[in-house]
């Protein structure tokens, strides 16, 4: 990819056997869990700009169950790019093919009281040291949320109340705002999360390719698994 900014998205799959011969730095078990594509890619057989692996196991990744992953370069097909791993609880490394460190992610969980604080999510990098950060939702989406919220109740009471006598099983949750800006000091937004149509604008200048996917992909995957 060149240094001008572009749009992706990251696609959750069911996991499937990594194809053979299987890239050498890949365990035996490796399934490929997810694809990082460009938003103008719209056939199914266009090249992803990565592919995400995890190894087999029964349980769905998961922030109580997290499991290391891997990404690798889509254009080739078994270029690595880079490697995560849990370190501690919402706590994830971020290594190069070579074992280098990269960057530490890190979840800060939201919350109401004492005081309310948005869901955060940090990279900090390891050589030069400097931090991204991003908060979920802007502050006032999370005011109209806030204000509307007795209406949303009332709403989502409806919809399950009907649910139980009809017997359907309607979705009844109401979608907290999402849209994560991550910003670094002297370049502003490097990475910007839309929740409506679940893009990551991106800009390649600013900050690491391997980093802003890695910050995808766990924002994915803690959104829709």
């Amino acid at each position: 990819m060149t240094d001008t900014p572009y749009a992706f998205l990251v696609s959750v799959n069911n996991p499937v056997p990594a194809s053979d011969p299987r890239p050498p730095h890949l365990p035996p078990d490796a399934e490929m869990a997810s694809t990082i594509r460009l938003t103008t890619a719209r056939r199914p057989g266009d090249t992803p700009l990565a592919r995400v692996f995890t190894p087999r196991t029964t349980q769905r990744w998961s922030r109580q169950a997290p499991v290391p992953f891997w990404i690798d370069n889509g254009r080739d097909g078994s270029s690595p790019s880079c490697s995560v791993r849990p370190a501690a609880p919402d706590v994830y490394d971020v290594h190069t093919p070579d074992g280098t460190p990269l960057a530490r992610i890190t979840r800060r969980a939201g919350r109401f009281l004492p005081w309310p604080r948005r869901v955060r999510w940090s990279a900090q990098f390891t050589n030069p040291t400097r931090t991204v950060t991003g908060r979920s939702g802007t502050w006032y989406a999370w005011l109209i949320y806030v204000v509307t919220a007795p209406v949303w109740f009332l709403v989502v009471l409806g919809v399950s109340v009907y649910s139980f006598f009809v017997g359907e099983a309607d979705d009844d949750t109401v979608a907290r705002p999402t849209r994560t800006r991550w910003r670094t000091p002297g370049a502003g937004t490097v990475l910007d999360y839309r929740g409506v149509n679940k893009i990551y604008r991106f800009d390649p200048q600013h900050l690491d390719a391997r980093v802003a996917y890695a910050l995808a992909v766990l924002q994915t995957w803690e959104r829709e698994r």
